[in-house]
C-alpha cells in the first residue's frame, strides 16, 4: 500500500495518538465555549450560567483521572494475560485496539476539559453566558463518558480472552487475504528480470514491514527501468542483502534511494500487508496451546478452523479474480504468495506438536483433506501435509486403538 497511508494507519493505532487526538478537544471545548456565548440568549444564560457547571466539572475532574488510571492498568493487565496465554505478537492487538483506545481517550480527554473549565472559571474567563454553554457541554461531556465506561465494561469481559484474540487475528489476515488475491503481484506482473540485473540493497537490517508499489512504479518510470521486488513484506533483510533489482547496467546513489523509499523496514512484522505473519501467529498460538505446560487441545482445534476460514478465504478471493487481472504496474515484477508456505505456518505446529493427540489428528485430517481438493499448489501441499500430518500421529499414538480409529476416520 501507499507508504503514507501505511505510516498514517500505523500511528493512528498508536495508544497516544487518538488520546492525545480527544485531550486536545477537551481543552479546545473548554476554551471555546466563551466563543458561542454571544448566542445564548438571556433567559438560558439565567437558568444555566450560576455555579452548578464548576460542581460537576470538579466531579469530573476528580473522578476521571481515577478511572483512566484504572482503565490503563486493566490494559496491562490484559496485555500481560493475552502475551502468556497466546503469543507476545498478538499483544499489539490489545493497544490497537478501537475500542479500548476510545474508552481511555474519551477519560482524558474529558479530565482533561474538567481541568480546564473549572481553571477557567476560577479565573472568571466565562461571564454567565459562557458557563451556560460550558453546562450545556459538560452535559454531553457527562453522557459520552457513560457510554463509554459501559463500553469499555463490556470489552473487559473479552478483551483478555484468548478466543477473542484469536478472532481478531483471523479478522486481520482475512483483510490482508483477500487484498492480496485481489493485487496480485503487488499489482505488476508475475515473473523475474534477466539475469545481469542491478541489485538494489538495504541500507538497515529489519524486516519488510510495507512495500509501495505505486511509489517503485514512479521511480521505474523516471530512471525508464523495470523493477523485481525481492523482499516482499515480512522478509527479513540485512544491511546490505537484496531489496529489488532493476532492469540497468549501473545507476547512481539518488536511483538506488529513490526505490529504497518503497521499502518500510521495522523491527518486527506488521499484520497490515503481510498475511503469511497473522498466520503464523495462529500457528504459534497452537503451538503454545499443545506444549506439555498449557495442555489445551481444544485451542488447537479452534486454530485449525480458523485456518481453514481463512485459507478458503483466499481461494473464494483468488477463484473471483479474474484470469488475466488488471497490471496497474506494469513497470513492476513480484512473486504471489507462496501457497504451499502459507498452508504450513498455520498447520505446521498443528502437525509438529498435535500428532499424538487423537482430536487434533482427527481435525487435522478432515481440514487438510477439504483444502486438499483445491486446484494448484495450495491442494498439492494440502495432501501432502496430510500424509506427513498421518504418518506423524500413527508414530506418535502410542495407543493402537487411536490409531486404528483415525485410519477409519479417514478411509
Amino acid at each position: 500500500m501507499n507508504r503514507w497511508l501505511f505510516i498514517w494507519r500505523r500511528t493512528t493505532r498508536e495508544l497516544w495518538f487518538r488520546a492525545g487526538l480527544y485531550a486536545v478537544f477537551g481543552v479546545v471545548a473548554a476554551l471555546a465555549a466563551v466563543v458561542a456565548a454571544p448566542l445564548v440568549p438571556t433567559a438560558m444564560a439565567d437558568r444555566f450560567g450560576g455555579e452548578s457547571v464548576e460542581q460537576v466539572l470538579t466531579i469530573l475532574a476528580s473522578s476521571l483521572l481515577a478511572v483512566a488510571t484504572f482503565s490503563l492498568g486493566a490494559m496491562v493487565t490484559a496485555y500481560t494475560a493475552v502475551s502468556s496465554a497466546a503469543t507476545p505478537r498478538v499483544a499489539s492487538l490489545v493497544t490497537g485496539d478501537e475500542a479500548t483506545q476510545k474508552s481511555l481517550a474519551t477519560f482524558v480527554g474529558a479530565f482533561l476539559y474538567a481541568i480546564v473549565g473549572v481553571t477557567a472559571i476560577n479565573a472568571h474567563y466565562y461571564a454567565a453566558a459562557g458557563r451556560a454553554v460550558l453546562f450545556l457541554i459538560s452535559l454531553a461531556v457527562v453522557g459520552l463518558v457513560a457510554f463509554r465506561l459501559l463500553a469499555w465494561i463490556n470489552r473487559l469481559s473479552r478483551l483478555a480472552r484468548l478466543g477473542h484474540m484469536i478472532e481478531l487475528v483471523e479478522d486481520r489476515a482475512t483483510r490482508a487475504l483477500v487484498e492480496a488475491a485481489a493485487r496480485p503481484n503487488l499489482g505488476g506482473r508475475a515473473g523475474s528480470l534477466g539475469p545481469g540485473a542491478l541489485v538494489v540493497t538495504s541500507p538497515r537490517t529489519g524486516y519488510v514491514q510495507n512495500v509501495d508499489p505505486d511509489h517503485l512504479q514512479r521511480a521505474a518510470g523516471a530512471a525508464d527501468t523495470h523493477v523485481e521486488v525481492i523482499a516482499v513484506p515480512g522478509t527479513f533483510v540485512r544491511r546490505g542483502e537484496a531489496l529489488c533489482r532493476l532492469d540497468l547496467t549501473a545507476a547512481d546513489g539518488a536511483v538506488q534511494d529513490s526505490f529504497c523509499a518503497a521499502f518500510t523496514l521495522g523491527r518486527s512484522r506488521s499484520f497490515d500487508q503481510d498475511p503469511r505473519f497473522a498466520l503464523t501467529v495462529l500457528g504459534e498460538i497452537a503451538g503454545k496451546a499443545l506444549s506439555p505446560g498449557v495442555n489445551d487441545p481444544g485451542t488447537a482445534v479452534e486454530i485449525a478452523t480458523a485456518g481453514v476460514r481463512l485459507l478458503d478465504a483466499w481461494c473464494q478471493a483468488r477463484d473471483e479474480a479474474p484470469e488475466a487481472p488488471e497490471v496497474t504496474h506494469d513497470r513492476l515484477r513480484a512473486a504471489p504468495l507462496p501457497e504451499a508456505e502459507m498452508l504450513d505456518d498455520v498447520f505446521g505446529p498443528l502437525i509438529r506438536y498435535g500428532a499424538g493427540d487423537l482430536r487434533v489428528a482427527i481435525v487435522l485430517q478432515q481440514a487438510l483433506g477439504s483444502l486438499g481438493a483445491e486446484r494448484g499448489p495450495l491442494g498439492r501441499a494440502a495432501a501432502r501435509l496430510g500424509k506427513e500430518a498421518l504418518k506423524r500421529s500413527v508414530a506418535a499414538m502410542a495407543s493402537a486403538p487411536d490409531r486404528a480409529r483415525l485410519r477409519t476416520i479417514i478411509s
